[in-house]
């Protein structure tokens, strides 16, 4: 959340624009018998409660020196026990911002079918102080059960210059969701609306002579009235981008700001006018450090005669000096020196230190700024320097581009953590405009499991299995295998598969991060029985897809993987003598369109061997919601097939 501080220099001294905007705020009391009799939700039966109104109204108070002041007001009708949190508020105050005017009811009715109240108690309310600039109000509505219905309201005043964004849908069902603001006409925003969902309100509007100012005559107002009816419940699914991109919301960008005295200040500018922002404020000019890195990294580094090789080589010692410290970019005081020393550093630090190191060996470096994958996509209409927390280095060598970060000990060279992945990062060049660039892997991610096993008549299967892995498979293995000693993995490997007992293990390449990392089990497989007469054995054994994770009847947001897979298992199996193949898995090819991903199974038998091939893959990162029931009817096949059994029977004597 942005905040602007501003000295507002108004001596407004006709005010009914705020008087007028101020009756536009709900009042409590606003509970019904009819709500509370409520037992569902006709438009979604399954909701645990819905929101029967919300509103938010903003205006400048001329009873606390001008702040802006916004009040809040909410009635939510709970269902069942699954929706008791909703009575557990959190409003989260910056710096000078305070809160005023808190009241809060709970509802609910006798045998008498009377209306029952319950206030909220000044000494229910807390205060957290989350650091120097975040506090929390925090309280908890009391008397709450199935049937209650709860309403409060609150206001915020505030001396900092900006409209908070307003959500109007989320994980429950709102019936009425209304947003209303009076703003002078010296403040420009520009205003979008955000997610799937259209307004049912839209209604901004000017109304002239709404204030008049000592010394400068009248002024205009811009009033802002927005609203939404039968906002359907979000629902989460897997693979999504951070849900702050789909959620319907009204958003607010600051364009400028203008005083009495006519001078404009603006907020919004040039890329180019940004990325020197960025330089001076948001790095917190720790970008012009190389003499130190020149100084304080091995002296061979930088003697290094091939570009590549000592690119490589400083990332290296970048990567393995620092131990992230699991906090993103905070674009306030950044100290690259004081990090280096300690050898910890959130992502700013570590990545503008591997910038400087780089810079230093006269290496082309750029700074990459981002937006990581749960904070949302930003804006291109305009630089919103503020929607970035992240920030990673580009090389250019022999005309080839490679993006790092150096956070990670267990990512090679030139691929970027997962958590980056979140369409297009801004390039900031110090000695022309920047540019857009797209972040994609540079190394494909495949999982290859190899199994050569031998079946006895009874029921155990012994041999070896390899498992090779490249990627964001290698990367997230070797991360595995560096938290837990060797019995402690072989321990999960085991609970995981609970017919499984590891006799030997070895692992290639588990420190070379530049190579696949290939495991190598010799193993046990327990049938738990005989093999009898016949014998029914489902021959996924390492691989498998066990359930389908898109399961919503409708998805208006896309599918989004964050990058393309596949992984191969291949079965060799050898089975006793005196037993005979009657029913193998069946040959099966399925695609997606556009060729989005393919699943194939082929099966043979050649005397009492079997020999077993499956391919799974998704080809690309995203896929539309119109390509959602595509890939949810992909994945249902793909469990059906792996819901393949081989038939054995015992030769007849």
């Amino acid at each position: 959340m942005k905040k602007i501080k501003i000295l507002l220099l108004l001596l407004l001294t006709h005010t009914s624009i705020n008087i007028a905007q101020a009756k536009k705020s709900t009042k409590l009391g606003k509970t019904t018998l009819k709500e509370l009799k409520m037992s569902i939700y006709d438009k979604d039966s399954t909701a645990a409660a819905v929101v029967l109104y919300e509103h938010a109204n903003v205006y400048l108070d001329p009873n606390n020196d001008y702040n802006t002041r916004t009040d809040y007001y909410y009635r939510i009708k709970i269902f069942n026990k699954s929706a008791f949190d909703l009575a557990n508020i959190s409003i989260d105050l910056y710096k000078k911002e305070r809160l005023v005017d808190l009241k809060a009811i709970t509802y609910n009715i006798n045998d008498d079918s009377r209306i029952v109240k319950n206030n909220l108690m000044d000494k229910d309310v807390f205060t957290i102080e989350n650091s120097e600039s975040w506090k929390t109000k925090k309280f908890t509505l009391s008397k709450i059960k199935e049937g209650s219905v709860i309403e409060y309201k609150y206001s915020v005043l505030s001396p900092y210059l900006g409209l908070d964004d307003w959500t109007f849908q989320s994980e429950i069902p709102k019936i009425k969701s209304e947003f209303d603001a009076a703003v002078l006409g010296n403040y420009k925003y520009h205003v979008r609306l955000i997610g799937y969902l259209n307004l049912d309100k839209d209604n901004p509007s000017i109304k002239k002579k709404c204030v008049y100012i000592d010394g400068v005559g009248e002024g205009a107002c811009i009033i802002y009235s927005y609203g939404m009816n039968n906002v359907p419940a979000f629902k989460k699914e897997e693979y999504m981008l951070s849900k702050k991109n789909y959620l319907a919301r009204i958003t607010f960008d600051l364009i400028s700001y203008t005083d009495v005295r006519g001078d404009k200040t603006s907020y919004t500018t040039t890329w180019k006018k940004a990325d020197k922002k960025l330089k001076a404020q948001f790095f917190n000019n720790q970008t012009s450090k190389k003499s130190f890195f020149r100084k304080n990294l091995p002296e061979n580094l930088f003697s290094i005669e091939n570009e590549l090789k000592k690119a490589k080589e400083i990332y290296k010692f970048i990567q393995n000096h620092y131990t992230w410290n699991d906090k993103n970019w905070t674009n306030e005081d950044a100290k690259v020196k004081t990090a280096f020393n300690e050898k910890s550093g959130n992502v700013g630090e570590i990545n503008v230190s591997l910038y400087n190191s780089l810079t230093a060996a006269n290496i082309n470096t750029n700074l990459v700024v981002l937006s990581t994958r749960n904070n949302g996509i930003p804006t291109k209409l305009h630089p919103v320097i503020y929607d970035y927390n992240y920030v990673i280095v580009k090389v250019n060598i022999d005309d080839k581009d490679y993006y790092l970060d150096a956070t990670d000990k267990f990512l090679p060279f030139g691929l970027v953590p997962i958590r980056t992945l979140n369409g297009e990062a801004r390039v900031i060049n110090y000695e022309k405009e920047g540019n857009w660039t797209y972040l994609e892997p540079t190394i494909n991610s495949n999982k290859n499991i190899n199994s050569k096993l031998t079946l006895n008549a009874e029921g155990v299967f012994t041999g070896n299995l390899f498992i090779r892995k490249t990627g964001y498979y290698a990367q997230k293995q070797r991360k595995k295998l560096a938290s837990l000693s060797k019995d402690s993995y072989l321990d999960e490997v085991e609970s995981k598969h609970v017919d499984l007992e590891v006799e030997d293990y070895k692992v290639v390449s588990k420190d070379l991060i530049e190579k696949p990392i290939t495991e190598v089990f010799k193993v046990k497989i327990f049938m738990n029985e005989d093999l009898g007469n016949t014998a029914r054995i489902n021959p996924f054994i390492f691989e498998r897809i066990n359930v389908n994770p898109f399961k919503l009847k409708e998805r208006n947001y896309p599918v989004d993987f964050a990058h393309p897979f596949k992984s191969t298992f291949s079965l060799s199996l050898t089975i006793p003598k005196e037993y005979k193949v009657s029913k193998l898995p069946k040959n099966k090819a399925i695609a997606l369109p556009n060729k989005g991903g393919t699943f194939i199974i082929k099966s043979e038998q050649k005397d009492n061997t079997i020999n077993l091939y499956v391919s799974f893959s998704i080809n690309r990162k995203t896929y539309t919601s119109e390509e959602y029931f595509a890939l949810k009817e992909y994945f249902k096949q793909i469990i059906i097939a792996e819901n393949s059994f081989i038939l054995l029977e015992k030769n007849k004597v």
